[in-house]
């Protein structure tokens, strides 16, 4: 469980590190090139959550809520998780690991700064897509890698 942990923590301190670092050096008009025609760097500030949903309700309302919500989510990840570490696969812990430091990173950002720092645009040419962060990423890859282990042990059980 250790390493997990530490995985975590260090996760979560780069994705703030980053998110300081955009904030910092960037504009809503800054565009870096990082991949021609499919990824630039950029700074927005999503007040909502995933493609800006909730955005508009007052931030008296929003604010409380997102944070209360994700709050609760990462807790009851946590209960599950400690219960049922035994019956899951390393590759489920570490998909687990993944979402949870998405998660505490974006819920940092709520909590602290009352909104959350994008700033990967993902675009082809000119068909723009959407921006987000390494947590939103974290959070992605960490849910690809737990339905993949899903069914590798379903394969197996299949198997005998």
């Amino acid at each position: 469980m250790r390493i997990y942990i530490v995985v975590i923590s260090i996760l979560v301190s780069i994705d703030q590190i980053i998110k300081i670092i955009v904030r910092n050096t960037l504009t809503s008009s800054s565009y870096i090139e990082l991949i021609p025609n499919f990824v630039h760097l950029t700074y927005q500030e999503n007040k909502g959550i995933s493609f800006s949903l909730l955005a508009d309700i007052p931030s008296a309302i929003r604010v409380p809520i997102l944070t209360g919500v994700s709050a609760l989510v990462i807790i009851g990840l946590c209960i599950f998780i400690f219960k049922n570490r035994h019956n899951l696969t390393k590759g489920e812990m570490w998909g687990f690991s993944l979402i949870l430091s998405g998660a505490i990173g974006n819920l940092i950002d709520r909590a602290v700064r009352k909104q959350v720092t994008d700033y990967m645009f993902f675009h082809f040419f000119e068909k723009s897509f959407f921006v987000n962060n390494l947590a939103d990423d974290l959070i992605s890859f960490g849910f690809v890698l737990i339905v993949w282990q899903s069914f590798r042990k379903k394969e197996s059980k299949d198997e005998k």
